[in-house]
């Protein structure tokens, strides 16, 4: 015999999909809500409401949800490993959504293009990673790649690496990106000091630095664009 509860939640599904698409308007829903109808697909038979709730009571919210470990997502009551493993992809698609909309070729408006595009790269990388995007003579996009992988408060930058994915991709210019996972932007005494030790370097290959943007959360610091260091890429 089926079970009420079953029929209900069935329901409930029902209801909130024809909600959903009477609206069109999925921005507009409760962080609870987007994951109630993300939980959908992988938890077939059960309410997925109170294990949304659950989920942004254990982690704090919707990012530190996305950011947690499947073994972590997987504790979380009424989660199966199957949707533990389905919230972890959505960052990774989130990257490559990113790639496809910037492809080889693409030119960018302005700075704040190239940063609002490198916090998007940079989107969901709990550790430091040092990344550079290599540009043609025209300025326009060839490929932006991670270099460096570090701790969750630094990483060690590796000119070998980085020269290497310049030459891969013959570019003339690049520009250079890492994050940190703090509040702040603002570069650090090292970070200064690498990207005079890396400009100088570069130079004498003839490749152009023309820029370190470093990106906290959705805020960004151009280098060159700050008066006290932009003499570091004339």
């Amino acid at each position: 015999m089926p079970n009420k509860n079953d029929n209900l939640h069935e329901g409930h599904r029902q209801r909130m999909r024809e909600e959903i698409l009477k609206r069109n308007d999925f921005d507009a829903l409760q962080d609870h809500r987007l994951l109630e109808l993300l939980l959908f697909s992988a938890i077939p038979r059960k309410d997925t409401n109170p294990i949304a709730h659950e989920l942004l009571n254990t982690f704090g919210s919707i990012s530190s949800v996305l950011d947690a470990e499947i073994e972590d997502l997987a504790k979380v009551k009424g989660m199966t490993q199957n949707a533990a493993i389905l919230i972890k992809t959505i960052m990774p698609l989130a990257r490559r959504y990113q790639d496809c909309k910037f492809k080889e070729g693409y030119s960018f408006a302005n700075i704040d293009e190239m940063g609002e595009y490198l916090i998007r790269k940079h989107l969901g990388h709990k550790k430091e990673t040092f990344m550079v995007t290599c540009l043609d003579v025209a300025g326009k996009l060839i490929v932006s790649e991670v270099v460096n992988t570090g701790a969750a408060d630094s990483v060690d930058v590796n000119l070998r690496d980085i020269v290497a994915c310049i030459f891969k991709h013959n570019s003339p210019c690049v520009i250079v990106s890492h994050n940190h996972n703090g509040e702040s932007a603002l570069p650090s005494k090292e970070d200064i000091e690498m990207t005079i030790g890396l400009s100088r370097s570069l130079s004498q290959l003839q490749i152009r630095l023309l820029d370190h943007i470093i990106v906290a959360g959705d805020d960004y610091v151009s280098l060159r664009q700050s008066a006290k260091y932009t003499a570091i890429f004339k």
